[in-house]
């Protein structure tokens, strides 16, 4: 099955609000000048003709794919990188490529099943997950996988590069848009021989420390 390119989201985009992209609509719109933005603004209007809203000023946002805006609220703050198009047929609007909670918000480790049960509760939102590498292949300018957890899979968007084989246990961080997780990390699962995590060692350094501290422990309770 041919995989659909990998394109790159920057979430690091620098912001603007939308009173500086009101003030000014001709330097941001992307069609002449700027490209790709991030605007900061509140949402408003959310049930249907969604706006990211700054006091009294507003910009329409396209929501042709509405899985975008799954788990948000009217009022809530958000981040979204996109394109602005100044004074189109129906006036201005932003064309969103995701939207994400902001502050980026942080759900730590999310098991698979719950995340596909769930998704709408961590849209928009950094997790983590830990799984089994059941496919990964090339894919425009990064690499698109497979991570399985009890029956359940979940597609990952990686933009660096990887010696990762399918069948690895792998421990994969970034932010979850619309069903798909951008991965800002995807590594190995490093564990000791019986199936203890070791977050951030590697197998050996994790089972030499353990080693050490089992030999102190045994020589504190002789001298007892």
């Amino acid at each position: 099955m041919l995989a659909v390119p990998v394109s790159a989201i920057n979430f690091n985009t620098p912001e603007s609000t939308v009173a500086e992209i009101m003030a000014d609509p001709e330097y941001y719109d992307g069609t002449i000048t700027i490209g790709t933005i991030a605007i900061i603004g509140t949402l408003t209007n959310i049930s249907c003709d969604v706006h990211i809203s700054e006091g009294g000023q507003c910009i329409a946002v396209d929501t042709r794919d509405r899985s975008m805006f799954e788990g948000f609220e009217e009022g809530d703050t958000v981040k979204m990188i996109g394109i602005f198009y100044y004074k189109r047929v129906r006036g201005s609007v932003f064309d969103p490529e995701c939207v994400i909670h902001w502050p980026i918000t942080d759900s730590k480790t999310v098991a698979i099943p719950e995340l596909m049960e769930n998704p709408q509760a961590y849209n928009g939102r950094k997790i983590t997950v830990i799984g089994n590498l059941t496919d990964v292949r090339e894919s425009g300018m990064g690499y698109r996988m497979d991570v399985e957890d009890g029956g359940q899979y979940l597609d990952i968007k990686f933009y660096g590069r990887t010696l990762l084989e399918a069948g690895t246990a792998v421990k994969a961080t970034g932010i979850f848009v619309g069903g798909t997780m951008h991965a800002d990390t995807v590594a190995k699962r490093e564990t000791l021989p019986f199936g203890i995590a070791i977050p951030g060692f590697s197998g050996l350094l994790a089972a030499g420390m353990l080693a050490f501290a089992l030999v102190v422990a045994s020589r504190t309770i002789k001298k007892r």
